[in-house]
């Protein structure tokens, strides 16, 4: 009895993480993903971290180019595929503040770097030729420390000096009565 014909492999045109490639800079080694749960748990080792991210495109001949960088300390990651895989990235300290990548293609993941914080990046090619690029990498865990500065920071000049007077005036006192 002959064997069938072998069916030609179909390749998924559904958008999502079967689609998306993962390429590891240690051991220089690509595979697709195999679900949305792996991919949150790379990603999840970014909550409670502060981050630097660098959001960028431009025309493959190099032209066109924008680049937006900035750090925040990330409160959540919500991973959704429906029609496309998105994944949205909100920061912590600031609601209307978060980074949405829509059906990347590849993540790159860095995380052979000694010294330097995990890291990771997704590609993504649009039409007519143009490259999109977002870069995330871990700056440490948030910290009370980083609290602390975050509240430093909000207070104006002026009453920094009246905190630093106050606080001077209360050590003279404390000593005088002694």
């Amino acid at each position: 009895m002959p064997r069938p014909a072998a069916r030609p492999e179909r390749r998924s045109r559904r958008p999502g993480p079967d689609r998306l490639k993962i390429i590891y800079t240690r051991g220089n080694r690509t595979e697709t993903l195999a679900s949305i749960a792996t991919l949150r748990k790379i990603l999840n080792r970014f909550v409670a971290h502060r981050v630097f991210y660098e959001v960028s495109s431009r025309n493959k001949r190099g032209h066109e180019f924008f680049s937006a960088k900035n750090t925040f300390v990330v409160g959540s990651i919500e991973i959704v595929n429906r029609d496309y895989l998105t994944i949205t990235i909100f920061d912590a300290n600031n609601a209307s503040h978060s980074i949405e990548i829509l059906n990347p293609a590849a993540m790159r993941i860095y995380d052979d770097t000694l010294g330097k914080g995990f890291a990771v990046s997704f590609l993504s090619e649009g039409t007519g030729g143009v490259e999109s690029r977002c870069y995330l990498r871990d700056e440490g865990e948030d910290g009370e420390g980083i609290k602390e500065r975050g509240a430093l920071e909000k207070i104006t000049l002026p009453q920094l000096f009246e905190y630093l007077e106050d606080i001077t005036n209360a050590d003279i006192v404390g000593t005088k009565s002694t």
